[in-house]
């Protein structure tokens, strides 16, 4: 596939998918925090007036969970008295099996194929899609807490169609926005509004930017939207998690499952893998792939494409993969420190992934996303 129109979508931190990712994921951050060498598995449902909450650990809850949950919605732009704040229900049950062997398991106790990707051209090293997405939504975000767009809800998406030309990215067909409002203006005014604090904002020095030709369409909502008109639930925003729908991907959630989760932490290694290929230089594009079976603890495949641009030939790639990078299932987690990482940033890191992507955000600093000591070592 050469020349194509790509879509890809991103939400904004009121959207109740990414609501509840990032609740489950604050439940494994205060899980983390404490130190605890136990794991924890949380996911989350949100509907009309109710927000669902099913914990399992091998250890005690260490904060009021319910209280987390309300506090995760009121910064997220729902504080309580705005008819937003929910009921919370809670399950909480201790999990033997996620004890203190937890963090020392070696084995995958589930079946995944990972998929990671990395593209030159990119700061990030991320498709132009989702990267343009994603910087809309936080743009949006941002206005509205900062006051520039006042009418704009918490709850909104951004989708963009870009079209490539030898799998490059030549034009910004059209972006679209839906979002919640109250008292918005016309809508010719909103569009102009949108456009100038945050599309164009968010999209200005990347390789491609609106331009006359570019669609702006906007779907408002009734009302606010948010939890009170739809419903929203852990891990359903998985290709807004990845690379869109640029790739292949793998179907299980990334958020509220604790290091030990190889469908979590295979998505990570697959990422770092594929960004050392592009940082040695020894490509274009790659996609990684990384497959465990039940009870293996190195992966059956580690295998890489380049889509026809790599230096060498993708079977000599892969074998170098496998020959420099330690992808066992205890060893991902130890070299990244990924259980220590809420403790050591002040009890907050997984529940920021929640919001904009796991992948190519380097603002946050994640280790996947650090890949010099491995590209020297493909080189």
């Amino acid at each position: 596939m050469r020349n194509f129109v790509m879509t890809s979508e991103s939400v904004t931190e009121g959207h109740p998918d990414k609501l509840c990712d990032q609740i489950s994921d604050a439940v494994v951050d205060a899980y983390l925090a404490t130190g605890v060498q136990a794991g924890v598995n949380a996911e989350c449902a949100i509907a009309t007036g109710v927000t669902f909450l099913s914990v399992r650990a091998g250890a005690e809850a260490p904060v009021d969970l319910a209280a987390l949950t309300r506090r995760v919605m009121a910064e997220a732009g729902y504080p309580s008295g705005t008819g937003d704040a929910p009921t919370v229900m809670l399950d909480l049950a201790r999990a033997p099996e996620l004890g203190t062997a937890a963090r020392a398991r070696a084995h995958a106790r589930h079946m995944v194929s990972a998929f990671g990707y990395a593209c030159a051209g990119s700061p990030t090293a991320m498709p132009y899609p989702i990267e343009a997405a994603h910087r809309i939504a936080a743009a949006l975000d941002a206005a509205r807490r900062a006051g520039r767009l006042p009418w704009l809800a918490p709850d909104a998406q951004a989708q963009v169609a870009v079209t490539f030309r030898e799998r490059r990215a030549v034009a910004l067909g059209a972006v679209a926005l839906s979002f919640g409002h109250e008292d918005m203006p016309g809508e010719e005014a909103a569009r102009a509004e949108l456009m100038r604090e945050a599309v164009r904002p968010a999209l200005a020095g990347l390789a491609v930017e609106p331009d006359a030709a570019t669609r702006v369409i906007l779907f408002p909502a009734h009302g606010r939207a948010g939890p009170q008109a739809h419903s929203g639930l852990t891990g359903r925003k998985s290709a807004d998690d990845a690379y869109g729908a640029f790739i292949r991907r793998s179907g299980p959630a990334l958020s509220g499952k604790d290091p030990s989760r190889i469908d979590r932490i295979a998505a990570y290694a697959a990422r770092q893998a594929a960004r050392a290929v592009i940082a040695a230089g020894l490509a274009e594009e790659c996609e990684a792939q990384l497959s465990y079976i039940v009870g293996d603890e190195a992966p059956a495949t580690v295998e890489v494409d380049t889509y026809g641009s790599g230096r060498a030939g993708d079977e000599t790639l892969s074998r170098r993969l496998r020959e420099v990078c330690d992808f066992r299932v205890g060893a991902i987690a130890e070299r990244m420190g990924l259980w220590a990482l809420p403790g050591a940033r002040g009890g907050r890191f997984y529940r920021d992934l929640a919001r904009y992507g796991h992948m190519g955000r380097d603002d946050l600093a994640p280790p996947w996303e650090d890949v010099g000591d491995l590209a020297a070592r493909l080189a």
